[in-house]
């Protein structure tokens, strides 16, 4: 059986999206991989560098907080690691408690400090007078609130409610509704080309005016449509950044291959991340 690691612990929001994934691709929904609990993003992506696993299951982006940067620090400094799929996943937060109580009845509530950032308005509006403690994580509090037996809630993913033998008493209590994280997942080969693809470069250009205008004009001049561009610091001298592009389409393509042949004619080191179908 193969194995594909995912952020933990059990009953987190990766865990939750790596299992909707599987549940949903047509691939992996017949024979899904076993699912590998690790405690950072560094170690799973490591772990899957060295084979220890098949895959690995990593979020990259969130509409609300931007990029991930230990996922594309790990990713750069990879030599084989592949992205192979994509998968975007709806970030909905619920209240848990326990066993069934009033709202008023709540003493106290439980979650990482992002939970209870991103549910400000309700914890306002209906658990004012609850004391409210940060954790760890979202799951973390989760198994708090299922070990106490008191009158606390959690504020976590309805995965943990499954986990843990929790009752959901409201879904979906972010202030932000439209909060969704980008996934990718990882793996040692290239995807299949489809017929709706998506290829990620990672590329660091010369010291000089205009360089990076010039690979973006390669794109340009061939009509391929950029999709996403961001920066991160290189990490080997000051001033140097490594600059992640999306574009459209699958990276054997006649298009994609002139473009990197005029990039290598221009110095510009370029690594290819993986292509891969977009997400729905």
């Amino acid at each position: 059986m193969q194995r594909i690691g995912c952020l933990g612990p059990e009953g987190s929001f990766s865990e939750e999206a790596v299992h909707c994934f599987l549940a949903g691709d047509a691939e992996f929904k017949r024979n899904p991989p076993q699912v590998c609990i690790y405690t950072t993003i560094p170690q799973l992506l490591r772990a899957c560098d060295q084979k220890a696993i098949d895959w690995a299951f990593v979020p990259v982006e969130n509409s609300i907080e931007g990029q991930v940067g230990a996922t594309l620090d790990t990713l750069i400094q990879s030599e084989e690691l592949l992205i192979y799929r994509e998968f975007k996943h709806h970030i909905k937060q619920c209240l848990l408690t326990a066993h069934p109580l009033e709202l008023s009845q709540i003493a106290t509530v439980y979650s990482h400090e992002q939970g209870l950032g991103q549910c400000r308005e309700f914890i306002e509006q209906n658990l004012g007078s609850a004391v409210q403690v940060v954790c760890s994580s979202t799951a973390e509090a989760a198994k708090q609130v299922a070990a106490a037996k008191q009158n606390w809630a959690a504020i976590a993913p309805l995965r943990a409610a499954e986990v843990y033998g929790l009752c959901c008493q409201a879904e979906g209590i972010q202030d932000i509704r439209q909060n969704e994280t980008r996934f990718i997942m990882v793996g040692h080969r290239l995807a299949e080309m489809s017929n709706c693809d998506k290829t990620s470069l990672a590329l660091v250009t010369a010291d000089r005016p205009g360089a990076l205008y010039q690979v973006l004009h390669e794109f340009a001049v061939r009509e391929i449509n950029l999709t996403h561009i961001q920066s991160r610091p290189s990490k080997q001298r000051l001033g140097e950044y490594i600059f992640f592009i999306d574009v459209d389409g699958y990276a054997l393509s006649v298009p994609i291959q002139d473009v990197l042949a005029a990039l290598q004619q221009q110095q510009v080191k370029v690594k290819l991340l993986g292509s891969y179908p977009k997400a729905p």
